[in-house]
């Protein structure tokens, strides 16, 4: 058997998956006997204890409830729960090599969705279900799933040393310091989440590692690993995407140990390992299911339309409103630069006077943003409307039309104008385009004008190999709420 056979689970998250809902069908069932069976001998005695009111003793109206609805009730609970232990990153496979705090999670995520179904009884005036019993399962529910999760890690660390299952063969690329060595022996030491070094390579005679990449990509396939560790602190972003690219092509992982991909955590604060006070970023590999991109589009246009239909009369009345205010259309149609750097006709509404691009050179100077970006805090072309409907991302609601018409999903890289695409002055930075632009991004949600375009590439780039549909739900809510307090836009 090869080792490529031998290699990590494709799908560990199912594992995990499977032991929560075992938690939650144990919990539930533990309850029941608890509460119907020894209600009056271990909630009296609690009750005295802590110097409340004894439980009353539940009918069997109750008792009959709760056993018919068994399945009912637990598969609303493990809907509930496992999407929240989703939000919580509690699913996220090998992005992370760092424990996360994951029972402090879990027992957040439970008292979440118990003040959820409380606040749903609350709200539907409902005394007949006794708060107790959800009490007791939330209760439950996070010892078992503490426990299983354990006994889970247990199984998996026994497959890995007895029969070399579920390891992730790592081929690391150290620096000439003290701290790649640091980071080797870290991982050789821990062997989190079933990493095993199998190769160290040094760059060749001082040279840059650019100029190592034919050597590097034929000994991945050598000793046949499953993933690239970037441990040289002194590497350049350009070199890191170059290694990038050469995981891509051999659709193997990456990690990248470094201090200039710091706007990840300061900026877009995604949850990422941090060894010594540095960043150690994953990236997936590039392929991703077509359940994924089949679903994302899917839903990005049924939203769309939704949308449109929803904010109808908000659009006729933004329109009517630019017309007024100021002479020219009120829809902006420029070109755009979007997937495999192919042109496509991007709306909006107009925020600037009609003849604004006639005085672009003029204004060219003050860009605050550098390089293939253009931005300027005060932008003197901008109308009054305009300037309004920019705080509060208005402006770009018809792109929903875009997102109907296939140009762009709801989330993906901001598609950049012509004039932007033309000042790109690193190579890594076309890498930007490999996938549908969005409506939103990482770096919307980050600051957005707030964050220059070097580091806005390097998020892009981040999300382009982690993005999931876990991912795009977040960055949707980050959205709504800086769309909302209008952060970073002008």
């Amino acid at each position: 058997m090869s080792n490529r056979v031998k290699g990590p689970f494709q799908r560990r998250w199912v594992l995990y998956l499977v032991s929560d809902v075992a938690a939650i069908v144990c919990a539930y069932y533990a309850m029941f006997v608890l509460r119907f069976d020894m209600a009056q001998g271990l909630y009296g005695n609690a009750a005295r204890i802590i110097g409340v009111a004894e439980p009353a003793v539940l009918g069997s109206d109750l008792r009959l409830f709760y056993a018919e609805s068994a399945f009912r009730i637990i598969a609303l609970l493990s809907l509930t729960l496992c999407f929240l232990y989703g939000v919580m990153n509690l699913y996220e496979d090998r992005r992370f090599m760092l424990r996360r705090g994951e029972t402090w999670n879990i027992l957040v995520v439970n008292l979440f969705a118990l003040l959820l179904f409380f606040g749903y009884f609350y709200a539907r005036k409902n005394t007949w279900h006794p708060r107790s019993i959800f009490l007791s399962i939330a209760i439950l529910n996070v010892v078992f799933t503490v426990g299983f999760r354990s006994v889970m890690d247990a199984i998996l660390q026994s497959l890995r040393v007895r029969y070399g299952l579920d390891v992730t063969r790592a081929m690391i690329l150290v620096g000439e310091g003290n701290s790649s060595q640091m980071l080797c022996d870290f991982i050789d030491a821990e062997r989190l989440g079933g990493i095993k070094i199998v190769e160290r390579i040094r760059s060749e005679n001082g040279k840059g590692w650019t100029e190592s990449l034919p050597g590097l990509a034929e000994r991945v396939k050598t000793v046949n690993a499953h993933l690239v560790i970037c441990a040289d602190l002194s590497m350049s972003i350009a070199e890191i995407m170059r290694v990038l690219e050469m995981s891509d092509g051999l659709d193997v992982s990456a990690k990248v140990w470094s201090g200039k991909m710091n706007v990840l955590i300061t900026r877009a604060k995604l949850p990422i390992d941090v060894i010594h006070d540095v960043p150690l970023v994953h990236f997936d590999m590039p392929r991703k299911p077509r359940i994924y991109t089949v679903g994302k589009r899917i839903i990005s246009v049924t939203l769309a339309v939704a949308g449109l239909v929803v904010l109808s009369p908000l659009l006729l009345l933004i329109a009517s409103v630019i017309r007024l205010t100021s002479a020219g259309p009120a829809l902006f149609v420029q070109d755009r630069i979007g997937v495999n750097r192919i042109p496509f006709k991007m709306f909006k509404f107009r925020t600037m006077h009609h003849l604004a691009d006639e005085f672009q050179a003029q204004v060219e100077e003050f860009n605050e943003s550098g390089g293939g970006l253009f931005k300027i805090r005060k932008d003197p072309r901008v109308t009054v409307v305009g300037r309004f409907l920019r705080r509060f991302s208005l402006d770009e609601l018809p792109q929903l039309l875009n997102v109907i018409r296939g140009d762009m999903n709801l989330v993906g890289p901001r598609p950049l104008p012509k004039r932007d695409f033309e000042n790109y002055y690193e190579d890594w930075h076309y890498s930007r385009h490999n996938s549908l632009p969005g409506l939103t991004c990482i770096w919307q949600v980050s600051g957005r004008s707030d964050v220059d375009f070097h580091n806005m590439c390097i998020l892009d780039i981040y999300y382009l190999r982690n993005q999931r549909f876990m991912l795009d739900l977040k960055i949707l809510l980050r959205t709504l709420v800086v769309v909302v307090f209008a952060k970073g836009a002008y």
